[in-house]
């Protein structure tokens, strides 16, 4: 009898293959794990024959090429949103033959499983948590202003080195986290904390330009980075901020300090995620591009 835990591990890796002319050339797509969950980053590894001049991924409406694999193929770098709804994620490969005008579609279904996320409660003033009218419409206009940072989608792809951790230090609060602000549940934290003593720095996660230098109220000193091709990363509750909107930097570069701007109970960096608008966990982006 074979146990349910080979029988799993059988299927950690999902294989989908199709006949791409009539040689008999396939084109293979594989993912590991099978089953990912909400807030995950998926890299969908692609090989096909050399009879194909282009391949491009389609995720919910959004266009990509294809990123060079250090083990050969190319890989789709996908997020599964937090807020997705439903147990699928369908990946369209649209692949485009040489001398045929007509391209060919293989779809990948992603099974997303329910994950327990962790909860965490926590005490704040009054005013950072029930806001006023003036405070909301404030709250409003960031949100504004972050979206647009964020819908940034630079054709060019900046970094070519895995992601990093931008500041030294423990995770103090996990992606996906339930949060209890004075005993009222709230949104999940969309983010990771990173705990630090005020003054250290943050440096950027990966190579992009940067779209967003901010003093927002939940977020307080805010920078967010473009790093081509739909992927983003945020970094807030900075004490200092030493780069503008619009500068280039490198990966590793200095952006600013640890702090505890905006809505903070003490120092620490909330460093956020996004490919392509998902908002996925960071920690999951550096595991996924760790072999780039």
């Amino acid at each position: 009898m074979i146990r349910t835990g080979r029988i799993a591990a059988l299927f950690q890796i999902l294989l989908l293959m199709i006949p791409l002319n009539a040689s008999g050339a396939k084109v293979r797509v594989t993912w590991n794990p099978a089953a990912v969950h909400r807030g995950a980053v998926v890299p969908l590894r692609v090989e096909f024959p050399g009879d194909l001049y282009r391949v491009e991924a389609v995720v919910g409406g959004e266009r990509f090429p294809l990123i060079p694999s250090p083990q050969g193929g190319q890989v789709a770098l996908v997020g599964i949103d937090l807020d997705h709804q439903g147990d699928t994620l369908p990946v369209l490969f649209r692949l485009r033959p040489y001398g045929s005008r007509e391209p060919r579609d293989l779809v990948a279904e992603l099974r997303i499983r329910e994950k327990d996320f962790t909860s965490q409660s926590l005490s704040l003033p009054t005013g950072m948590v029930d806001l006023d009218r003036e405070k909301q419409r404030r709250v409003s206009r960031d949100s504004v202003r972050t979206k647009e940072a964020l819908r940034a989608r630079a054709k060019e792809r900046y970094w070519s080195a895995g992601f990093a951790r931008p500041a030294e230090g423990r995770v103090s609060t996990f992606f996906g986290t339930a949060r209890v602000l004075n005993r009222v549940p709230r949104s999940p934290h969309r983010g990771v904390d990173i705990a630090a003593p005020r003054g250290s720095p943050v440096k950027s996660a990966n190579s992009g330009v940067v779209t967003l230098v901010g003093d927002l109220f939940l977020s307080g000193r805010t920078v967010v980075v473009d790093h081509g091709w739909g992927v983003s990363t945020l970094y807030a509750h900075l004490d200092t901020i030493t780069v503008r909107e619009g500068q280039f930097v490198r990966r590793g570069e200095l952006l600013g300090t640890v702090g505890s701007t905006g809505r903070a109970t003490g120092p620490h960096l909330h460093f956020g995620a996004f490919i392509r608008g998902a908002n996925v966990d960071p920690l999951q982006l550096i595991r996924a591009t760790a072999g780039f």
